[in-house]
């Protein structure tokens, strides 16, 4: 079905066609444009404006790691009269949602990766949010602090949210994970609390996960308003002394747990975490290749003990998960050792190509004993779409529940940030996906 009306460009007739609900045709111009794009439709003194996103071709650059995605942003105008006001309005129908009564709180991160998320706030996302509808009375901005004070200040946000509130992180993975921490610890509104993530961060896995491309792609999807709620990994850290089987049921925990979005990683990944934090500002991502190449020439292997509960197992003849879940135990020494909630934890690494932020199973990837070639094979395999997940020596694994007791003192990885376990320390982590906050999809 198709609905077209006839305005005016300038001095020149222009039929505009909406083909089959989903597609706007600019006849003069052949032009076809997916309504998808279409983010702003306003008329101001009989001048029709749309905004319109526009994705520019990817020029390959024969590296590894994907380009980056360019978007455009451009506006179209047209001389209308009041016989095309029943047209206009069909457009608006399908392209937007209401947003008048939305309120937006968007935490800003001004140290996040380049430092670019003020900027990115005043010339980017708030443009493209007044122009989709947004009240600019409506809008907030939280400049995010240091020194765990986002997690103080998401927590006092969260006391003040209202089923018409949607909150913007714009940061890296680090500032998600402090933003989502604080609001999941208070009591939230009946409704799941709409998040939408804006990736300006050296680190953005978590929007990667979502299929988000960008700052304005991540805008495009808060305006159109679609949903989904989200899972995490309920963390605990403890330490259990007992010696042989039952360790998991004699733990003692610290007193204070979190959520994870992202990943938990011990062993080589989470040394190059560990050793390249202090590059960050000085090398961006490139220092994570840096500090790999050093730490294969000395690679390490990491003992401990692993427990998986309602575990199914990669079948690599099948390229399928088996269906029957299990209780799996790994005694072993480790060498790369990961639990993602994220399919890629860097653009174009393919970590663990199964996983889904969205559902409450994390996925674990393991290499045990592993030599450099073996696992510079896995890492090259991984840029391949998440090849490695065939290869002999890759164990893939997806769980609801997850024991780790480390042998020896060492650092794992929790969200991209350090922290230290002791000797027979324990990482006990439960997938979950309760309905408490809801991303833009």
């Amino acid at each position: 079905m198709s609905y077209s009306t006839h305005v005016k460009y300038k001095t020149k007739d222009v039929r505009l066609t909406i083909e089959n609900e989903k597609h706007l045709i600019i006849d003069d111009t052949k032009e076809t444009i997916d309504l998808e794009f279409i983010y702003g439709v306003s008329v101001t003194d009989s001048e029709l404006t749309l905004y319109v996103l526009w994705k520019q071709p990817v020029i390959e650059t024969g590296s590894t790691r994907p380009a980056e995605t360019q978007w455009e942003r451009k506006t179209m105008s047209y001389q209308v009269t009041d016989e095309n006001q029943e047209w206009i309005n069909k457009l608006r129908k399908l392209t937007l949602p209401e947003h008048q009564a939305t309120r937006v709180v968007a935490f800003v991160n001004p140290s996040s990766g380049r430092r670019g998320a003020d900027t990115a706030w005043k010339n980017v996302v708030r443009p493209m949010l007044l122009q989709a509808g947004f009240i600019d009375s409506h809008l907030t901005v939280v400049m995010t602090e240091s020194g765990g004070k986002t997690i103080q200040q998401a927590q006092q946000v969260a006391h003040e949210l209202t089923q018409d509130t949607v909150l913007v992180v714009m940061g890296g993975d680090g500032t998600v994970h402090e933003v989502l921490n604080g609001l999941l610890s208070q009591p939230l509104p009946s409704r799941p609390t709409r998040v939408g993530v804006v990736p300006v961060g050296s680190g953005n896995a978590f929007a990667m996960g979502l299929g988000i491309d960008g700052v304005e792609h991540a805008v495009l999807r808060i305006i159109k308003g679609q949903t989904q709620n989200c899972g995490w990994m309920n963390v605990r850290l403890g330490q259990s002394l007992i010696q042989g089987s039952g360790w998991e049921n004699e733990i003692n925990y610290r007193p204070n747990d979190m959520k994870l979005f992202i990943v938990m990683s011990w062993g080589f990944h989470a040394q190059i975490v560990s050793k390249s934090r202090y590059l960050k500002y000085f090398m961006g991502n490139r220092r994570f290749s840096l500090v790999a190449m050093a730490l294969l020439t000395f690679l390490q292997q990491y003992e401990g003990e692993l427990v998986l509960k309602g575990a199914v197992s990669y079948n690599k003849e099948h390229h399928q998960f088996d269906k029957q879940s299990e209780t799996i135990v790994v005694n072993d020494k480790f060498t790369y050792f990961v639990i993602s909630k994220q399919p890629s934890l860097e653009k174009g690494f393919t970590i663990a190509p199964f996983a889904s932020p969205l559902d409450d199973q994390m996925d674990i990837i393991l290499l045990r004993n592993a030599n450099a070639n073996q696992l510079t094979e896995a890492s090259m395999q991984a840029f391949q779409g998440g090849k490695h997940v065939d290869l002999d020596k890759v164990d893939y694994f997806k769980a609801k529940e997850v024991l780790l007791r480390v042998k020896d003192k060492t650092e794992i990885c929790l969200d991209g940030e350090i922290h230290d376990l002791p000797s027979n320390g324990i990482v006990h982590l439960k997938g979950s996906n309760e309905p408490a906050f809801a991303v833009f999809v």
